[in-house]
């Protein structure tokens, strides 16, 4: 399994237009990447430090998302962020699911 971080800044103003594209237009289309496995987002809406977290099952699967969705979601969100954004790809060493959902712990 392998990890991809990615942290940025978004412009205070348009943090609201940020969160509500990322989760009803390009989330959707993520969760449809051959070897996705979950998404974790945080957000400071007071500041506009954003992190989010995918899951991939493997190298391949990220490598496909990095050289193709990915790049549009990158061009689309880019005028909404102070700077360049930060991304790593790490593989995964140890995980524990917890199953949660808009910060709360969710029954399986």
């Amino acid at each position: 399994m392998y990890s991809r971080v990615i942290t940025c800044e978004i412009q205070p103003a348009h943090i609201h237009e940020f969160r509500t594209i990322v989760n009803e237009e390009l989330l959707p289309r993520i969760e449809q990447q051959p070897g996705f496995l979950e998404n974790i987002e945080s957000v400071d809406s007071a500041t506009g430090k954003y992190c989010c977290m995918t899951l991939w099952e493997n190298e391949a699967a990220v490598k496909n998302y990095d050289n193709g969705l990915f790049q549009e979601i990158a061009a689309k969100l880019a005028p909404m962020m102070q700077g360049a954004p930060t991304v790593q790809t790490l593989p995964v060493d140890n995980a524990s699911a917890q199953h949660v959902r808009a910060g709360k712990l969710v029954a399986v």
